[in-house]
């Protein structure tokens, strides 16, 4: 279990660990990561007193399943580097999906 304030924000060094793990051609992965950290019913998901918990393991098991073994492994990858779950899963982000553009906030 990990857990996050529910008021994270993403850093600029997040934007770039993103970019690196979900390149290009993985960008559609990365939705499909944001669609399962969003799901505020999920049983991997809780919330209380302003903090958001995942179960990584069972968040992990889920990308597995709606993506595939890689969709997992870059999830576990973003939570080795400390990347907020939370922080990922409420920011609006632009997703470029050709190109070398990297991932930014959408404003």
């Amino acid at each position: 279990m990990v857990t996050y304030q529910a008021t994270d924000t993403l850093t600029e060094d997040d934007l770039i660990n993103l970019s690196r793990v979900f390149s290009t051609a993985s960008r559609p992965q990365l939705i499909i990561v944001k669609n399962l950290l969003n799901e505020r019913h999920a049983t991997y998901r809780s919330y209380e007193n302003g903090t958001v918990t995942f179960d990584i393991e069972a968040v992990i098991r889920e990308a597995s399943f709606r993506g595939s073994l890689k969709t997992a492994s870059r999830l576990a990858e973003l939570v080795s580097l400390g990347v907020s779950l939370q922080a990922l899963a409420k920011t609006p982000l632009n997703i470029p999906m050709a190109g070398k553009d990297n991932i930014t906030i959408r404003l």
